[in-house]
């Protein structure tokens, strides 16, 4: 009787994801390893990011959602702390694209814009672009991104 008791409770116990394809597992250090994603709701149908992480830091294609589901974001994870950002109107539209930085210290944690950045109105057209020196605009135009020079020079 005992034994059928313990494995009753056993059984019932709640237990974490299980296996190499389960996403949010945490590693035994507590940190953050493989497939991930989150969600406005406690049902988990209203998704609000969906990526990977390795080594508790997210990797390679991460997608941000809106609360009525359209995507709201969309990065590219690359080596150093760089990524590739594209940021979408509410209609889907690309609203901007260029890129950006982590850069983890011991106690703080800085994102910043660098770079060129194109921004685009909501049918899509290219409207202005923005300068970024680590996170300060430097200079911001009208259309598309200058062009660069064979002396590497925007135009």
């Amino acid at each position: 009787m005992l034994l059928l008791l313990l494995f009753a409770v056993g059984c019932a116990a709640p237990r974490g994801p299980i296996g190499f394809w389960s996403r949010n597992r945490l590693r035994a250090d507590g940190a953050r390893q493989g497939p991930w994603r989150t969600y406005y709701d406690s049902a988990d149908t209203r998704l609000a990011t969906r990526g990977r992480y390795r080594h508790d830091q997210p990797l390679g294609h991460w997608r941000y959602y809106r609360y009525a589901g359209s995507l709201e974001r969309d990065d590219r994870y690359r080596r150093r702390g760089r990524m590739l950002v594209r940021r979408f109107h509410p209609n889907g539209r690309l609203a901007e694209r260029g890129q950006a930085r982590v850069e983890a210290g011991a106690d703080t944690v800085h994102y910043y814009w660098y770079g060129f950045w194109q921004q685009y109105d909501s049918t899509g057209q290219p409207a202005g672009w923005e300068l970024y020196d680590q996170g300060w605009r430097a200079a911001r135009g009208v259309g598309a991104v200058p062009r660069r020079s064979a002396g590497g020079r925007a135009n």
